[in-house]
């Protein structure tokens, strides 16, 4: 609740009854008048061009529903209720409740894990994709039938289409276009490093893992990222701020894109991409190529470091799904001929993941 406001020269302050303060700018307020946005699509019709932008209200008023202002040459008066103002209290920042912060994690890492139908309740659903968010990684157990891990993404949204489709099958296959769908080890790596913007969130269901080996591995890339911030501040930087070529290419497509291997914003690590199957040339990064090549080196060492490993086995009727963004996955090999290993895949991107926290949050 408000307890008390001041007017500035150009701006409100408000005092809360905590006595902290929070101060909004005349022409935010202005701007962000509830009025000036159509009342069904909560769009905005409000021309900003159509007004000083240094306007200041003839009068401010607080009064038992909220802050009252009356603007020049207009008849209406603008109210912003406490719980508006409230929700922008932090530098006019809108509180978004599908910011998580995240914790890194190691090899001893044991990923939290949901039955499936218990997922059905919002409360349920809402703390796994808080935990999804906060360490990269849940697994979901007890799904029903073959389709029963494209079920439970419906509960959370959208599945993102690429070129390998809407769903993709992760089996041994003899014609393979991915080395996913052969028996060979895979190292750890994010998928689809390629697209302009890769996949978000994965999931992948367990719908056979009978053969030899075939063991997942994971590993934190955000963990990894910040031990080599701390030891190699030079090659971190490097990989920031220059972009990795990355190339996908079969009898079908060409898709290419350069990303920094590792982004940052404010000094949090935002997304963490590395494919060493998908690299490309290195011909044209900056005139740099012999020191980006050992900062890229000095990545992949690091990556292999056993401290960081988690390995574990999916059963039937389980699905992990991780944050590809941040999380690499790789698996052991395994021997086709000791039984049948097939999983299921998809994507989700992250906007639907923080779309479905916020309204579970209401």
């Amino acid at each position: 609740m408000i307890k008390k406001i001041q007017t500035l020269d150009s701006a409100l302050k408000v005092i809360w009854q905590d006595d902290t303060a929070s101060v909004f700018p005349f022409i935010w307020l202005r701007d962000t008048d509830l009025l000036g946005f159509h009342p069904q699509t909560n769009e905005r019709l409000f021309d900003l061009s159509s007004i000083d932008v240094l306007m200041k209200p003839q009068d401010v008023t607080l009064t038992e529903r909220g802050v009252e202002l009356q603007w020049p040459n207009e008849e209406r008066r603008s109210l912003f209720s406490s719980a508006h103002l409230a929700n922008y209290a932090d530098a006019c920042q809108l509180v978004d409740n599908a910011q998580v912060d995240y914790k890194g994690w190691f090899s001893e890492f044991s990923a939290t894990r949901f039955i499936a139908k218990d997922c059905l309740q919002p409360a349920r659903l809402k703390v796994l994709l808080q935990t999804l968010k906060r360490d990269g990684l849940v697994i979901v157990s007890q799904l029903e039938g073959t389709h029963g891990g494209e079920d439970f993404g419906e509960l959370i949204g959208f599945k993102r289409e690429t070129n390998f489709g809407i769903t993709f099958e992760v089996i041994n296959k003899a014609d393979p276009n991915n080395l996913a769908y052969t028996a060979v080890a895979l190292p750890l790596h994010t998928d689809l490093s390629n697209q302009e913007k890769p996949p978000s969130y994965q999931f992948l269901h367990c719908i056979e893992n009978g053969a030899h080996g075939g063991e997942s591995i994971l590993a934190d890339g955000f963990s990894i990222a910040q031990a080599l911030k701390r030891d190699d501040p030079q090659a971190y930087g490097l990989l920031c701020s220059e972009e990795m070529p990355f190339r996908f290419y079969d009898d079908a497509c060409d898709i290419r894109f350069r990303h920094p291997l590792i982004s940052e914003k404010k000094g949090q690590i935002q997304r963490f991409i590395f494919n060493a199957h998908l690299a490309d040339s290195f011909n044209s990064i900056a005139g740099n190529c012999l020191t980006y090549y050992m900062a890229y080196q000095k990545l992949m060492r690091e990556i292999r470091k056993d401290k960081y490993a988690l390995q574990l086995k999916l059963q039937a009727g389980e699905m992990m799904i991780f944050d590809n963004m941040r999380v690499l996955h790789g698996r052991k090999s395994f021997d086709p001929t000791t039984g049948d290993r097939h999983l299921r895949g998809y994507y989700i991107d992250h906007g639907e993941v923080d779309s479905k926290l916020r309204m579970l949050s209401k």
